[in-house]
């Protein structure tokens, strides 16, 4: 119970978004001791909550967590819109994973008109960053000609980068807001 407060007090008064999503995370799925005791229960508003602060101040990694329960509104009221919208933020912010989910949004027509345009950058630039269902998905793209020109050598390019990059450890994994100027290219 002490690491929640820790957390909600510095969240709050010190407006950290790690701290946010680290209780976010501690309320999503609540905690239970070895003694069988919980400490901490499952609270999916407040997290939902602890979330979106987190993700519209300091912390873009908590931008996928509220968007998916708004996407799949298992917990809470389904908002396509909404999700999309905090995903923009944490993509603006450079998180991966965000732009990963704002790509599919484009892919899918959730939350905002397909748009194939729309997500094919955002990909490239995720497979750029070493995310290997960034590649996989550009891949997919160039397999079917969907979005672009079918193109058979650029399917094996990126799908053999997916699988590099699925077993290597990525080194931008949680600095994700850094911008990334080298590494592999996509072309």
């Amino acid at each position: 119970s002490s690491g929640i407060n820790a957390e909600y007090g510095n969240c709050y008064e010190f407006e950290s978004g790690a701290s946010c999503h680290d209780a976010g995370h501690m309320l999503l799925q609540g905690v239970k001791l070895k003694d069988g005791s919980v400490p901490i229960e499952k609270d999916v508003p407040a997290a939902a909550e602890l979330f979106a602060r987190a993700c519209t101040t300091t912390n873009p990694r908590s931008c996928v967590p509220i968007a998916r329960l708004l996407q799949f509104g298992k917990f809470m009221e389904k908002d396509y819109k909404k999700a999309f919208e905090f995903l923009s933020i944490g993509c603006h912010k450079q998180n991966t994973e965000s732009c990963f989910a704002k790509a599919n949004c484009y892919l899918q027509g959730t939350g905002v008109e397909q748009d194939y345009s729309k997500a094919i950058p955002l990909l490239e630039q995720g497979c750029l960053r070493g995310h290997h269902r960034s590649c996989h998905n550009l891949g997919v793209l160039y397999y079917h000609g969907e979005g672009v020109d079918k193109d058979l050598n650029k399917f094996k390019l990126y799908n053999e980068k997916a699988q590099i990059f699925r077993f290597q450890k990525n080194p931008f994994k949680g600095n994700e807001e850094q911008h990334i100027s080298s590494g592999p290219t996509a072309h």
